[in-house]
Formats: C-alpha cells, structure tokens, sequence
C-alpha cells in the first residue's frame, strides 16, 4: 500500500497545473485504489492521510515524493488537468496502474 501511495503522488505531480486542489484516484493493477489530494503548495495527502511533499519534472512527465521514509517516482503517459483525464504510469518501485482526475477545487 505505501508503494502504491507513493505512487499516485508522484503521478499526478506531473500535472502541467493545478487548481488549489486536485482529487486523483489510483487503480493499482494489484492492490485497493488510492485516492491522492494535490495542493498548489506541492503537498499531496493519500486517502485523508499526513501531505507530504512532492516534486515534478514535467519534460519526463515524472513524479517524485518519500512516504513513509521510502523515495519511489512515477512516470505517466500523458498530461491532464481536466477532470476525467485518465492516464497509464509506472513507478520506480516496478508497479504501474491508470489514474484518473475526479475533482477540482479552486
């Protein structure tokens, strides 16, 4: 679960930009899904969780963050910012999955 948290954190990071929030649900190929909450802060907070920090090379469309004292990135096949935009990604721990964009706050 922590890799898939991280996960999902590094892969909406790369999002080009973001509203004052943006709500991204992960669907890991294995395990429960992860509901992640950007904020323009570069914080991101799992299922309700403690925000930690997040950083974001938008050129490798990748993703970083450390949860839990583990580092993992993700790097997703395409950029969104709409909602409903739904994207494939990988992480540097070797799990992948699709996100998807539900909500936006300003």
């Amino acid at each position: 679960m922590k890799k898939t948290l991280v996960l999902a954190a590094l892969a909406f990071a790369a999002l080009p930009a973001f509203a004052a929030t943006t709500t991204v649900e992960f669907a890991p190929a294995e395990g429960d899904p992860i509901v992640a909450v950007f904020s323009d802060d570069m914080t991101v907070s799992f299922n309700g969780g403690e925000a930690v920090a997040y950083t974001m090379d938008e050129a490798a469309k990748t993703i970083c963050s450390t949860v839990n004292g583990a580092d993992n990135c993700a790097t997703f096949d395409t950029w969104g910012s709409d909602v409903g935009h739904v994207t494939a990604y990988t992480t540097s721990q070797g799990s992948s999955g699709t996100a998807t964009i539900t909500a936006k706050a300003e």
